[in-house]
């Protein structure tokens, strides 16, 4: 039975979901499982990537014996090929029609809390993510989640996590919040859907219908 108490607050991940970087991320990647003779093509990686990144190494078949090296190795390649990827095109509308709905919005990602900051300034998204509610930085998702939903005061069944990894889905059940998986790109949607969200969006404008 689904559960249909009201969502008060949507929380996104970042990357993949609000801005179109996976392809930029995933060619970092790339470079990095190659570094170690292993190697995927830009699809493959965008399909099997989960977080956090160490698991995802592991699951290619790289052994980890240096984890500083593959850290710095991982951020080195990543910085590479960063530029700033385009918002995507469902963003601004979905976001201002959710707004005049009463939601209130927050952000959990692996990114750097102060590069993520940084972006929603440059983009002129401060009207709709307060910086309170914009969490980063290498802590788990789901403690960001339950950490948010304190600062929402909110019950957790009110908070809904919008991810496009399956570790997104199992982070907000784990924490008892509602779960959609997003992925924008076809090669991710079948891992997303066996982990059973409580919604799959193809657009963010799906939120609109919930």
């Amino acid at each position: 039975m689904q559960d249909t108490s009201k969502i008060k607050a949507i929380v996104f991940d970042w990357d993949g979901v609000i801005v179109d970087s996976m392809p930029m991320i995933a060619k970092g990647i790339q470079e990095t499982a190659a570094s170690y003779g292993v190697h995927l093509s830009v699809d493959d990686v965008v399909a099997k990537y989960i977080q956090p990144k160490e698991e995802f190494y592991k699951s290619i078949g790289i052994e980890i014996k240096d984890m500083e090296k593959l850290t710095a190795r991982h951020l080195s390649n990543l910085n590479k090929y960063s530029s700033k990827p385009r918002l995507f095109d469902d963003v601004i509308s979905t976001l201002k029609q959710l707004e005049n709905e009463g939601l209130e919005f927050g952000v959990a990602s692996h990114q750097e809390m102060s590069d993520v900051q940084n972006d929603i300034d440059i983009r002129g998204l401060r009207e709709f993510f307060v910086a309170k509610y914009v969490l980063g930085g290498h802590r788990g998702k789901s403690e960001k989640l339950a950490d948010l939903i304190a600062r929402f005061g909110l019950a957790p069944n009110e908070l809904l996590f919008v991810g496009d990894l399956p570790s997104d889905i199992t982070a907000a059940k784990k924490v008892g919040a509602k779960s959609a998986g997003i992925s924008r790109h076809e090669s991710g949607k079948a891992r997303l859907k066996a982990e059973r969200p409580d919604y799959f969006l193809d657009s963010l404008s799906d939120l609109l219908e919930i």
